[in-house]
């Protein structure tokens, strides 16, 4: 017999906790936090910019909300803005009265970022403070009677009756959860892309399970690629903070001559350099100007890494690259966090509640995920109590290209023919390219082969997406 809860969430980063941590108070409810790994797998975790909330003498949330607006090209959802930018100062002070300690106390500091009028961008000990947040967030979620962390366990699909959902499959500790509600907050998918900040595992699994399941689909083609990257020795793009350009950080050519306004939107960043890095040129992150000390002490977690690369910000260029770094499309839900199909909600960076647009204000997705968490961990509270599970059906195995290897080709496809600047013909051949992965790909129960069959539907949406949606706008760039 499956495990019965009232309400399931998948993922644990900051909208998960928060939808947790909301649902808890509702003491008759059950809650499952399933995690297929830690927080530490999470975007939220390795956040480094900050949180972004009007709380300033000058500030206003009409301002963070104009600012928003402006950068998301005239496709926010207004009412969506206004709901969050309006909530962000309330959650911020939530946090403070559950003991959570921003950087500058009781009146923290405020950064400024690309794209922000004001000063308004709040930081735990630096560069940490998503680690700080989701590390908070667990431990208060963990204490929570009524809330069971179930990890190590991969959701593997949803169980569905008349558009409406009665549980989860899973493989794990659990195989079979009973539900009257569920919670998406499994994240995004820019670790589809060869070059990506993102942990390896951010690979869009929980936006697969909710289409199958019947959830629409919302803005795919919008993939916020990050300007100011350092290609690491081993792996992986490190991400250099957006807060060191708000500090004063430049972005300039090999012979120090500036390439675009670091301050500017960041689809607008990421194209200039990428701009100047395809027709040769080189393109880096200047610090040198900063005062002695001040980088080392802002922002600690990429200090050291320059270090391990043999590079002293206050001394030498930065070298940077674009990589793939935020998915603002995904699951399709409304000012409720609820989708399409009964008993479904969906928070963080796997939805689309049109917060964002067509390109996300930096700093703007740890507070959606803290808000919007929020929301839906209590509305899924609401939901009435069901019990039944239908059967999933196991797909058929078969041999055929291995998941390594398909995994390696579906990221360089996805960076060549769906990355910074895009064109009919490679979206075209990016798709067909992708499809047949998805015919030659090794079918088996294994949680890597599942994994890299729902990263493929997820990457065949994203470029249908960037397909059918001909003009540039925002994160979408197009040439023809």
């Amino acid at each position: 017999m499956p495990e019965r809860f009232d309400i399931i969430i998948v993922g644990s980063g900051i909208a998960g906790l928060s939808a947790a941590y909301e649902a808890s108070r509702s003491r008759r409810s059950s809650i499952a936090l399933i995690e297929k790994s830690d927080s530490k797998d999470s975007n939220s975790y390795f956040a480094q910019g900050g949180i972004a909330a009007a709380i300033g003498k000058n500030d206003s949330w009409k301002k963070h909300y104009e600012d928003t607006i402006a950068a998301g090209c005239g496709l926010c959802n207004e009412q969506i803005v206004e709901l969050i930018t309006k909530n962000g100062p309330i959650a911020i002070k939530e946090l403070q009265d559950l003991g959570l300690e921003f950087d500058g106390g009781k009146n923290p500091d405020l950064g400024l970022e690309g794209g922000h009028c004001k000063n308004r961008v709040l930081h735990i000990k630096g560069d940490q403070t998503g680690k700080e947040l989701t590390s908070f967030m667990r431990k208060i979620v963990s204490e929570k009677g009524n809330v069971s962390i179930i990890d190590r366990t991969f959701a593997q699909n949803v169980s569905i009756n008349d558009n409406q959902f009665y549980g989860v499959f899973c493989k794990g500790s659990q195989t079979q959860i009973a539900g009257s509600s569920l919670v998406v907050a499994t994240g995004g998918y820019a670790a589809v892309f060869e070059k990506t900040t993102n942990p390896q595992g951010t690979l869009g699994s929980g936006i697969a399970i909710a289409n199958r399941a019947g959830c629409e689909l919302k803005g795919m083609e919008f993939i916020q690629f990050h300007p100011t990257t350092l290609r690491a020795d081993i792996g992986g793009n490190y991400l250099v903070s957006e807060a060191v350009r708000g500090e004063g950080g430049k972005i300039v050519d090999e012979n120090g001559r500036a390439i675009v306004n670091p301050l500017d939107t960041r689809d607008k960043v990421s194209i200039a350099i990428y701009k100047q890095i395809q027709s040769g040129g080189k393109a880096f992150l200047d610090c040198r100007k900063l005062e002695a000390g001040f980088f080392k002490e802002r922002f600690p977690s990429v200090f050291k890494e320059l270090l391990k690369n043999k590079i002293n910000p206050e001394k030498n260029l930065i070298p940077i690259e674009t990589a793939a770094h935020y998915t603002i499309g995904g699951i399709k839900t409304d000012i409720n966090c609820l989708t399409n199909v009964r008993g479904i909600f969906a928070a963080g960076e796997c939805a689309n509640s049109l917060m964002h647009g067509a390109n996300r204000l930096a700093s703007n997705s740890l507070l959606e995920g803290l808000v919007m968490g929020k929301i839906a961990g209590r509305n899924a509270t609401a939901v009435a109590k069901r019990t039944e599970l239908e059967t999933i059906p196991t797909e058929k195995e078969r041999e055929g290209t291995g998941t390594k290897i398909a995994f390696e080709a579906m990221k360089k496809i996805m960076w060549r023919c769906c990355g910074v600047i895009r064109d009919q013909a490679n979206l075209k051949d990016g798709l067909a390219g992708i499809k047949n992965l998805v015919q030659k790909i090794e079918i088996n129960e294994t949680i890597e082969s599942i994994i890299a069959r729902d990263s493929l539907l997820v990457c065949e949406k994203t470029i249908e997406a960037a397909i059918l949606r001909k003009e540039s706008i925002g994160a979408h760039y197009r040439t023809i």
